[in-house]
This record gives structure tokens, sequence and C-alpha cells, in this order.
């Protein structure tokens, strides 16, 4: 799912106003149409953004992140990165005093969110937090959004990030995988059809995405069976597409890095 190309509906940060956050914890919801995009942007403090409902995409500097439904993204205090959604999505985003919380990643990650914290966001988002007043909440409300930060703070980063570069070397191997993510091309053809070792691709692929060739073509597929699901698409045509052999070797990599099976996923998305 790339959230670049025309034809999105583009929207601006709504907290782009503030120079540093009214509270400690902010609450915002907002509902993304179809082809809904946030503009790149960054800010002075720590952010976590749930998918309520719908597939998020998020981009950054240094590759796509996909946020299925009931899932969330960590986006540290001045990192570049836009919101896109291609069917529509309700996002609940918790904005964070920097450096509330140090125990997370330093990078944008995608989060695992289990059944308390997702409670927590719900009601949370109810809270009447005013842009340009101070807001006086309960000691109940307060104790919650305390247990929300401690919650927050203890949640499991899933491998979700599709790392991305535009060096000229692997830019003709990342644009055709995406194109054709069924492509078991292999590095000894790239290899011929670059004029480049395999050894020198190799350490490319390490030292410009952080992982090898195997590993991130793996996890393209990933991204676009994720998508595909999303769309509906059942296990079996997304399993074919992506060129797999058999259903069970899918399945297989789907729970290696998901946690869950396909099918699972489409009942609970």
């Amino acid at each position: 799912m790339s959230i670049n190309g025309h034809d999105w509906l583009l929207f601006k940060p709504r907290l782009s106003i503030f120079k540093k956050l009214p509270y400690p914890v902010f609450m915002k919801a907002k509902d993304l149409p179809p082809r809904g995009k946030v503009i790149g942007h960054k800010h002075d403090w720590d952010q976590l953004i749930y998918a309520a409902s719908g597939l998020l995409a998020v981009s950054c500097i240094k590759g796509d992140h996909l946020i299925p439904s009931g899932q969330a993204i960590w986006i540290p205090a001045n990192q570049l990165h836009s919101i896109a959604t291609i069917n529509g999505a309700k996002l609940r985003s918790v904005h964070l005093q920097k450096g509330l919380i140090d125990q997370l990643a330093k990078d944008i990650t995608v989060l695992k969110i289990d059944s308390l914290t997702r409670e927590l966001i719900s009601k949370a988002s109810y809270f009447s937090f005013s842009e340009t007043i101070n807001s006086s909440f309960t000691k109940q409300q307060n104790r919650l959004l305390n247990v929300l930060v401690d919650e927050i703070s203890q949640l499991e980063e899933v491998p979700l990030c599709l790392p991305l570069s535009n060096d000229s070397l692997l830019l003709p191997i990342l644009i055709w995988q995406q194109k054709k993510p069924d492509s078991n091309k292999t590095l000894e053809m790239w290899s011929d059809e670059l004029g480049a070792s395999t050894k020198t691709i190799s350490r490319r692929f390490k030292s410009k995405l952080g992982i090898n060739f195997t590993k991130w073509r793996e996890q393209l597929r990933l991204h676009k069976a994720i998508q595909w699901l999303s769309e509906n698409r059942s296990v079996t045509d997304v399993s074919l597409s992506l060129g797999y052999e058999s259903l069970p070797a899918f399945i297989q990599m789907f729970k290696r890095q998901t946690g869950t099976t396909p099918g699972k996923f489409i009942n609970t998305k």
C-alpha cells in the first residue's frame, strides 16, 4: 500500500497550531475518508495513533508502515511522517509530552494493542480536550490517563515496517518487486542485470535497509497481504497473488510475522 501518487484528499494536521501540547496527554479522534491523507508533518511531542477501524499507511524517511485495524503506531517527537488510507479509517491519537514515555523505540514503529489499552483509548477519546482553554478532569479521568500512559509504555512491537531507499543500485529491485510481489527473481539474476556482484547487492541491502534481500521481499509480501486481506480478498487468492507455492507456506509466513493467521486477521480487523 503506497501512499504516494495522485487523487488524494489532503488534510493538514489539526495540532500544527501548537508549539507544545496544552496538556501532558492530549486525545484527538479523526475519521479519514477513502483516499484521505494527512500531509507530511512533525511535532515536538510523541504520538500514538490507534486505528479503530480501517487500514492506515504511515510513511516516514526510512520506509512505509502498515497499521491494521485494532493496532497502533508509535511516532516519537520530531519524526517527519504522513498518514493515509485507501478505503477510509477511524483514528484515535494519543499525543504525549516528549519524554513522558521513554521505554518505547526511538524510531517510528507499529505496536500491538491489547484489550485493556484499547478500552482505555476508547474511553479517553470521549474526554473533553479543549484546544484553546484548560480542561478540568475528574480524579477518575486523571487516573485513567495515567494508567493509559503506563499501558502504552509496555506495548509490544510488531514488524510491519517496509524499509525503502533511493539508492541507485537498490532502486530497480525495489520498484520491480513492488510492482510484481509474486516475482521470485533471485539475486543472481539481479547481479547479471545490474552488473554488480551478489555480495555487493547483499551488502547494500544490509547497509541501506537494515535487512537482507530475502527478508525485505518477505516484508513486502506481508504488506501486500495485509492490504489485500483488508480489501476482503480470500486467503487463497492472496497467497497465489504473492507467488506462494502452497497455502500452508503463506499462512506460516503470515503467522510468524504477525502472531496470527490470515483467517483470524480477517475476522478481527
